[in-house]
């Protein structure tokens, strides 16, 4: 009798490792379109076994891959969370608003491993509709000079800020001023988690007629 129940956990358990692994190919969230210099990218996050959701506000980006890592990898590619942004809107949490800009697409149908930033506007007069990776790095290296009244209040991001990177007060954004004072109008930092996804063209028209 000991044996037969030896035998029957065994096999439970051969099942469990055969359904995790089949479910392990399974998207982690429905796909979501992001940007590619303006076109539309039909973005399908995978499953990677952690369980743990890359979460922005109400929105899963995918699961996270395994450890939080300090630097972005040379082999991955990138996921912009930009803040503000006209994309993706909610009504009760509109500080979250955002659009997701891919700095490519996926032309060999394999899911690929992608680091995530946050970018987030620090001028009010940027356009919020940043679509590109180009317009958000040119965002990033233009410089503003706040006015002396400029309050935490006055950044679009201000709500992510503090929630991202624990900016609570102007003077929080000291460290990433330069010397003149001025700011960059866009501030692009790592998110220290990374997802695996596909990243296709939703019109295959544009995808035959672009590079990538």
């Amino acid at each position: 009798m000991f044996r037969r129940h030896i035998r029957l956990l065994s096999q439970l358990g051969l099942l469990f490792a055969a359904a995790g692994l089949s479910g392990s190919t399974r998207p982690a969230v429905k796909p979501f379109v992001a940007y590619h210099d303006g076109a539309d990218i039909l973005f399908s996050p995978q499953a990677t076994g952690t369980n743990r959701p890359a979460r922005f506000g109400p929105w899963n980006l995918g699961e996270r891959l395994g450890a939080d890592e300090e630097k972005p990898r040379d082999k991955r590619l990138n996921l912009y969370v930009v803040v503000p942004g006209n994309q993706y809107h909610s009504p009760t949490h509109p500080e979250y608003d955002h659009n997701l800009v891919v700095n490519k697409y996926t032309a060999d149908g394999k899911a690929h491993e992608w680091d995530i930033f946050w970018c987030l506007a620090l001028d009010p007069d940027l356009p919020g509709d940043l679509r590109s990776e180009r317009e958000l790095l040119l965002a990033s290296l233009q410089r503003f000079r706040p006015p002396e009244a400029f309050a935490i209040q006055d950044v679009p991001a201000n709500a992510v800020l503090a929630e991202k990177l624990n900016v609570f007060a102007i003077e929080g954004l000291n460290r990433y001023r330069h010397k003149d004072g001025s700011l960059p109008r866009m501030l692009i930092v790592l998110a220290h988690f990374a997802v695996r996804a596909t990243a296709e063209p939703r019109d295959p028209a544009w995808h035959k007629g672009a590079g990538r």
